[in-house]
């Protein structure tokens, strides 16, 4: 028997665009506080400096400010939820030295990246020894 406390309660419509809303002034305030942070003449305490003549050829969208300078950036891990800092360090690496966009930032943690390319790569390994299976049976 199914009781009304057994069953997944659905959001409506109204419900899921008022909490996209949300999430997305959210996110909106948090870009209008780092843009603040960029657009200052001064450069913060322990930033490092921004190649942008590299930013460039990585990132060809007309939208896109480049930054003068990368900062610490604190996020939560998706996976464990603990807390960890995005150095400017390994952010001028990511964009400048591996080409990343300018749009992506850290969502995992070390030990949690360690563990998603690992699950990746047995994935792979499964998909590819299956369509040699597959293959082999044609």
């Amino acid at each position: 028997m199914v009781t009304l406390f057994d069953r997944k309660i659905m959001k409506s419509n109204k419900q899921r665009r008022k909490e996209i809303k949300e999430k997305r002034l959210k996110k909106a305030q948090q870009c209008a506080t780092e843009i603040d942070v960029y657009a200052s003449k001064k450069i913060p305490e322990g930033a490092v400096l921004a190649n942008r003549d590299v930013l460039t050829q990585h990132n060809d969208s007309p939208f896109i400010v480049y930054p003068k300078f990368y900062i610490d950036k604190a996020f939560t891990c998706k996976d464990c939820g603990s807390d960890e800092t995005w150095t400017a360090e390994q952010q001028k690496r990511w964009y400048e030295i591996v080409g990343g966009r300018l749009e992506q930032i850290a969502i995992r943690c070390r030990p949690c990246r360690k563990k998603e390319k690992e699950r990746k790569a047995r994935a792979r390994k499964i998909y590819l020894e299956g369509m040699e299976k597959k293959h082999q049976n044609i």
